[in-house]
């Protein structure tokens, strides 16, 4: 369980002030390569009955090393929400929604926090809140110039563009967006499920795109619902080959 750790805790204070004042959030991270030839012990350790089924019937060995690292990451999230030690792991038992979005079954802790999970590249992490929230990272690659025509929308890539600094390739901006869309997506609890080209890139509030100064971008949802914030803020960020985009509900009512 050791593999599963606290990622950008540096940051963590300073990122909270984009978001509603009530807002506490935690970030856990497993990397892919230190799991892969630990996986047995790790799953037995932190995983219950019902999850270790779910987790033994994943056929594809890349399947399975990223759905523990995914659960291994929001299980540690959950549990720096809740005071919780690593021995309490398997009562946070991760579930899957009708709509597909994992949230904890904290047993006997009458508000488990929300979580989001992703995984790309070398990396899994998972966001765990208080509060509505969605994360998704991604690694770059010229498959996001083919099918930008699927989430980005006319003046969205102009605006991260003009915001980011010169040193970003089209590959990265693209990246940064669907990223944002993604996070965006996952933190509006809704169904159906938005669209990525229902949400949009309205403008940026600055930022340089690192973790230490991530780009802010007011994004809409795009669909007119009672609960859906009229926009929000999400944060966004490049290290280490990965795009970053985490968010929660805004800082004020909209």
């Amino acid at each position: 369980m050791a593999l599963a750790q606290a990622i950008f805790e540096e940051y963590r204070q300073e990122w909270q002030h984009h978001f509603a004042p009530a807002t506490q959030l935690r970030l856990g991270a497993v990397r892919l390569a230190a799991l892969a030839d630990q996986q047995s012990g790790e799953a037995h350790a932190c995983l219950n009955a019902d999850e270790m089924a779910q987790w033994e019937g994943f056929r594809l060995k890349k399947r399975r090393l990223e759905w523990l690292g995914g659960r291994m990451a929001a299980k540690w999230a959950a549990a720096a929400i809740l005071g919780e030690s690593p021995a309490a792991w398997p009562e946070l038992a991760i579930r899957t929604e009708q709509d597909g979005r994992p949230c904890v079954a904290a047993g006997a802790h009458p508000a488990p926090p929300f979580i989001s999970i992703s995984h790309s590249g070398p990396l899994a992490a998972a966001l765990a809140a208080n509060l509505p929230c969605g994360l998704d990272i991604q690694q770059p690659g010229d498959k996001i110039l083919r099918v930008k025509e699927c989430f980005a929308g006319a003046g969205e890539e102009d605006i991260l563009k003009a915001s980011l600094p010169l040193s970003f390739s089209e590959t990265e901006r693209l990246t940064m967006l669907w990223t944002a869309k993604e996070a965006m997506r996952k933190m509006v609890r809704i169904t159906p499920l938005l669209g990525l080209l229902e949400i949009r890139l309205l403008a940026s509030l600055g930022g340089q795109g690192t973790p230490h100064n991530p780009l802010a971008l007011t994004v809409t949802p795009g669909r007119a619902e009672s609960f859906c914030p009229a926009h929000t803020t999400v944060l966004c960020f490049f290290t280490d080959n990965l795009a970053w985009a985490l968010t929660c509900p805004p800082a004020r009512k909209e």
